[in-house]
């Protein structure tokens, strides 16, 4: 009698090895980018306060260049934490402008660690009042306003 083969040539598994080492370096690269996207949505969440009340600053005719978190009767910056933010600080830079700067932290990158999201206000009387990200973490990282 024939006795019939089983299982798997050698030049098989090589293949299977090299396909998944392939989708391995690809989905890690994406895996480590969405962790950090992420960590990066609690910066958008607590610096909701420091937002909502420029907006109301600029609603009740009180923003200015002199505008502060004092001001604005929020907490001090280094008040403003969480696990990955180290403070948040409002300001007023002009009657119809300001910003929210968000300090980073706990992300063990140096690319992020300790750099800044910068949420820009732009106001229209008798219109809304527009926002925009910026800052000295990489563009990719950016939170969602």
């Amino acid at each position: 009698m024939k006795s019939i083969q089983r299982g798997f040539t050698l030049i098989e598994l090589m293949i299977v090895v090299a396909i998944i080492g392939i989708l391995a370096a690809v989905a890690l690269p994406a895996y480590q980018d969405y962790t950090v996207k992420a960590k990066m949505s609690e910066a958008t969440t607590i610096s909701s306060q420091a937002r909502t009340a420029l907006s109301l600053a600029f609603n009740e005719g009180n923003l200015s260049a002199s505008t502060t978190n004092a001001t604005l009767g929020i907490p001090s910056a280094a008040s403003i934490t969480g696990k990955y933010v180290t403070s948040v600080a409002a300001a007023g830079t002009a009657a119809t402008t300001g910003t929210v700067t968000v300090t980073t932290r706990g992300f063990n990158d140096a690319s992020i660690d300790a750099k800044t999201v910068i949420y820009t206000m732009t106001c229209v009387a008798g219109a809304q009042c527009t926002w925009a990200v910026s800052g000295t973490i990489p563009s990719k990282y950016y939170p969602k306003v």
